[in-house]
C-alpha cells in the first residue's frame, strides 16, 4: 500500500504540538508502517531579543505563561506554566539542533530526542535551552540503548547539525509556515496541510480525504498501545480510552 509522507514543522518549545501528542500518537498507532514522517525544527525562539508573537501579546517570558495554561486545558496535556517565572527558556535553537544530531545516529533517536525534550519543559519546567539539561536526555536515552552520548556531543554542535537545522529553517521560510505545529501530508502527489492543534477527528479525516477508502480500524488494545511507547501520560491513555478492546476495559 503506499504511504503518507508527513512533514511535521514543531520546534521542542511549543505547547500545542505538545498538546498534539495524544493524537499524533494514536494515529501513528494505527496507522503504522504506512506513515513516514520527517520532522522539520521551526526555530521557535532564537532568542527573546528578536521574539514577538503580536497575536498572543507575547514579548518576553513572563507573557508566555497564559498561552501554556490554554494549552493546558484545552488539551488536556500535563504542562506546568510556572518555569516561564522560575526557570524562562531563553532560546530553543540550541534543542532544535539537539534534534538534529540525535537524528544523525537514527530517526528512532531524534524522535526520541524531540520527545525528552518536550517532557523536560513541559513537565518537570526544565531549561532546555541548557547544554547541561540536554546532555542530561542524551544521557537517559544511551541508558535505554537509543543514542551514543559521546558520539550525540561531537554531533551537536558540528557543521553537519549547523546545516541540517538551517536547511529546516529555509524549509519553514519556503512553505510559508507561521504557526507550529503544521502538517503537510502528501499522499499520491496531493498535499494537504493541518495547521494548530486539532482533535483526533480532524486529523482522521484529513487521511480519509486523501484515500477515500482508508479503512482503519479504531479499536485499540491497551496493553499493546502502553507497550508501544516508551511512557505514555494520562491525557494519552484517554485518547484511546473510547476504541479499547472490551476484554482490555477490565484491565486496571
Amino acid at each position: 500500500m503506499d504511504k503518507f509522507y508527513l512533514e511535521y514543522y514543531t520546534d521542542p518549545l511549543c505547547c500545542w504540538s505538545w498538546g498534539l501528542e495524544p493524537q499524533m500518537r494514536k494515529l501513528r498507532y494505527l496507522l503504522k508502517d504506512r506513515l513516514k514522517i520527517r520532522y522539520v525544527m521551526g526555530g521557535l525562539l532564537r532568542d527573546w531579543e528578536h521574539f514577538s508573537d503580536h497575536l498572543n501579546n507575547i514579548s518576553k517570558p513572563s507573557q508566555m505563561g497564559p498561552l501554556w495554561v490554554e494549552a493546558k486545558h484545552l488539551s488536556g496535556q500535563p504542562i506546568d506554566e510556572h518555569m516561564w517565572v522560575k526557570n524562562p527558556v531563553d532560546t530553543s535553537y540550541l534543542s532544535c539542533m539537539a534534534v538534529k544530531a540525535a537524528e544523525q545516529q537514527s530517526s528512532i533517536a531524534g524522535e526520541a530526542m524531540l520527545r525528552k525534550l518536550r517532557e523536560a519543559v513541559m513537565i518537570y519546567k526544565k531549561n532546555i535551552g541548557n547544554i547541561d539539561v540536554i546532555m542530561d536526555i542524551a544521557g537517559e536515552l544511551e541508558e535505554k540503548n537509543l543514542l551514543n552520548k559521546k558520539s550525540f556531543r561531537d554531533s551537536l554542535f558540528s557543521d553537519d547539525s549547523s546545516h541540517l537545522f538551517r536547511e529546516d529553517l529555509e524549509l519553514v521560510k519556503i512553505k510559508g509556515i507561521s504557526r507550529f505545529p503544521t502538517i503537510l501530508i502528501t499522499y499520491r502527489g496531493r498535499t494537504v496541510q493541518i495547521t494548530g492543534y486539532r482533535p483526533f477527528s480532524v486529523l482522521m479525516a484529513t487521511f480519509e480525504l486523501l484515500e477515500p477508502a482508508l479503512n482503519v480500524n479504531l479499536v485499540v488494545n491497551r496493553k499493546e498501545y502502553i507497550n508501544s511507547w516508551q511512557n505514555l501520560t494520562d491525557r494519552e491513555l484517554q485518547e484511546i480510552s473510547t476504541n479499547l478492546e472490551k476484554k482490555d476495559c477490565l484491565v486496571t
